[in-house]
Parts: structure tokens; C-alpha cells; sequence
């Protein structure tokens, strides 16, 4: 049995802290109410720390300054944007050998040192080459499978608000958010367009944030009882409103719970772009193949809605630390479970263009 224990969230926004500063006074949070002796591994993720702020050699810099124990593992993981929770599994597999028995891990990324063009060209580093030849950025490959969803299942473009103005509201009452600002479709449909149908209220900002958590054998409230991963080919051209690396994930984390879709009473689902929450209810099989963006329509995804899905604001309002987020996504459900008393929690991790993807499901034990 793996169980969480002292989730930790930074405000996320813009932080004049170093990476390693930042991480630390998140992991000390973390570290409050768990004993550090206990520590046998720490676990970095971080997207590109030696791009964005010029430090490397975090994993162990961080473990310095917490003063843990000499003897302690220290690793990075990096995953692009699906970074934060390949930690998770990095720390699972590691308590699974038997070897470890705790492990923190800290996610952690700084992005506003750089500006729009240069942070743009280095998350489209992430993109194939041939992709990089169509001159294709993150929004537009984005865009294209927003387009071919809304025609595929008879949407309009104007329906992409209601996704949007539930992440504005939900992300209006989280006190960590980035953008708390509530929006009207008159406010929606007024926003400049970046890749149409894509406009300024469906991408998530350029975010500076942190979380942290411990993994461990020794029992908590909270269980992680499922984990999946999957990969896609990088040079599909075609864009397609299903992502195959993350059916992939789903399908390995709900047949390792040994629960079903239907079992869910929330999920934290990958949002960098509006359309991709919806692709992600469909593809969990939280919600029917093509239904996703009526079930927002009709409210049955809001906050008090039947199944809450991004509660917290999501990547698209909380922000989205390229590094944290996956990570960020664990320590907002957990929080949400506990408030409302919700039983079993999904997260949904998008790497890239959806080329390597990740599913946490937890458990709150009763």
C-alpha cells in the first residue's frame, strides 16, 4: 500500500524566488507534519529549470537545504508538461522496491523569467521535427484538434465558453489560482483569438508555482490505488480529438484500482487548453464519446455538479508551472476529496502534444 501524506501548494503566479528557493519553501510545508528522518528519497520534477532561470543540479542542491539525512536518493524527473506526475511515479516505483519507505517530492518551475516568444519556442521544442516543419506551435496543434471536435460532434465555437467560464469560476474560489477573474461570454467572445478557435480565455498562462507531497508506506487518510501511463507516435500530422496515449493511461489506472469510470466522484483533468478537459472526460470514459462539452454546457461537470472536474481552476485558471502542474493536480484533489468527502479522485497528466501521458487515481479512506 502506498499512501499521501502533507500536500503542500505554493501560490502560483509570478515568484521572485529562485527555483531551489521556491522548491524549499514548499518542501518545508510539506515537511511541517511529516518527520524528515523518515525521508529515504527525494524526487525532483521540473520541465526546464536550466532554460528558465539558468540552475541545475536541483534534486540534491534541494535536499541540502532541507537538511535531510547524507544517505538520501536524489533524483530528477522530466517528462515536459506531464513532468509533475511522472514523479509520482517515479516515488511509487521506488517505494515498490522495497528499498524506500518514504519519498518526498517537489515539483517546481519558474516561467516568467522568459518572455511569451521564448517560452513559446521552447515549449515547441517538445514537437517532432516534421511537426516543427509545418511551423506548428503547442496553441495551434491545440487549435486543429479543437476545430475537428466541434465539427466532428456539431459544436460551435462560442460553446468553448462554458468550459472557460466554469474554469474562471472555479479558479475565482481558489485562493492559489493565478487568474481569479470570473468571465462573461460577452468577455469571451470579445478576446483575442491566438489560434481560432482558440482565444485568450482557453490557454493557460505562463505560471511560477510549486507543490510537494509525501509518498509513503506508512498510512494515511489517502491512498493511491491506481496508475497508468501511455505513448503516441510524435510525427502524426493529423490531428486527431482522442489522445491514444492517454486511453492507454486510463485503461492501465482504473484496471489497477479495480474500479470503473463510473466510480469517480472527482477529477483534476489536463486543461492547458480548454478543449483538452473535455477530450480528457472522454477519454477516461467519465463522459460519452462526443459528449463532454454538453455535460459542461449542462452543469454536470461544474463544482457542485454530479462529477466535479477541474474544481480547482484547473491548469487553464490555477496556472500551469510546466514542472508542477501534474504534481499541483494531486495536491488540489486531495484537498477537494477531503472538504467535500469524495472517495475516489482522478488525475489526468497530458506530456507534449499528448505523447506521454499519466493517470493517478487516489483513494480517501473512510
Amino acid at each position: 500500500m502506498i499512501y499521501l501524506h502533507s500536500p503542500s501548494l505554493s501560490k502560483f503566479g509570478k515568484s521572485n524566488d529562485s527555483v531551489l528557493e521556491l522548491s524549499r519553501k514548499t518542501a518545508e510545508k510539506s515537511l511541517s507534519s511529516f518527520p524528515k528522518e523518515k525521508i529515504d528519497a527525494l524526487v525532483f520534477t521540473s520541465f526546464a529549470p536550466e532554460a528558465y532561470t539558468k540552475e541545475f543540479h536541483i534534486a540534491a542542491k534541494l535536499a541540502s537545504s532541507l537538511h535531510l539525512k547524507k544517505n538520501i536518493f536524489c533524483i530528477r524527473t522530466e517528462t515536459a508538461s506531464s513532468s509533475g506526475a511522472s514523479s509520482i511515479a517515479i516515488a511509487k516505483y521506488l517505494l515498490e522496491s522495497n528499498k524506500f519507505d518514504s519519498v518526498l517530492i517537489v515539483g517546481t518551475e519558474i516561467m516568467s523569467r522568459l518572455n511569451r516568444e521564448d517560452s513559446n519556442l521552447l515549449l515547441g521544442s517538445v514537437l517532432s521535427e516534421t511537426q516543427q516543419k509545418f511551423s506548428m506551435s503547442m496553441a495551434q496543434g491545440a487549435a486543429m484538434i479543437a476545430r475537428l471536435y466541434l465539427k466532428n460532434f456539431s459544436y460551435h465555437e462560442e460553446d468553448l465558453f462554458y468550459i472557460a467560464e466554469k474554469l474562471h469560476a472555479n479558479g475565482f474560489e481558489n485562493p492559489n489560482a493565478q487568474l481569479q477573474k470570473k468571465i462573461s461570454k460577452e468577455d469571451y467572445l470579445s478576446a483575442p483569438k491566438f489560434a481560432t478557435p482558440l482565444g485568450l480565455y482557453d490557454i493557460s498562462p505562463l505560471s511560477d508555482g510549486s507543490a510537494s507531497l509525501v509518498l509513503s508506506k506508512f498510512k494515511s487518510d489517502f491512498e493511491l490505488i491506481g496508475f497508468g501511463y501511455g505513448r503516441s507516435e510524435f510525427d502524426l500530422i493529423n490531428p486527431n480529438p482522442s489522445f491514444e496515449a492517454s486511453k492507454i493511461a486510463f485503461e492501465q489506472a482504473f484496471s489497477s484500482a479495480n474500479l470503473s469510470p463510473k466510480e469517480i466522484t472527482v477529477a483534476e483533468l489536463h486543461d492547458a487548453f480548454t478543449i483538452f478537459e473535455v477530450i480528457g472526460a472522454e477519454d477516461s470514459g467519465l463522459v460519452p464519446k462526443g459528449e463532454g462539452l454538453r455535460f459542461v454546457k449542462e452543469g454536470y461537470t461544474n463544482k457542485n455538479g454530479k462529477l466535479p472536474i477541474n474544481p480547482s481552476g484547473g491548469l487553464k485558471t490555477r496556472g500551469h508551472p510546466i514542472g508542477a502542474s501534474g504534481l499541483a493536480q494531486i495536491v488540489e484533489l486531495v484537498s477537494f476529496m477531503k472538504e467535500k468527502g469524495k472517495e475516489h479522485g482522478l488525475t489526468h497528466s497530458i506530456g507534449g502534444l499528448a505523447t506521454n501521458n499519466f493517470a493517478t487515481i487516489i483513494r480517501r479512506l473512510k
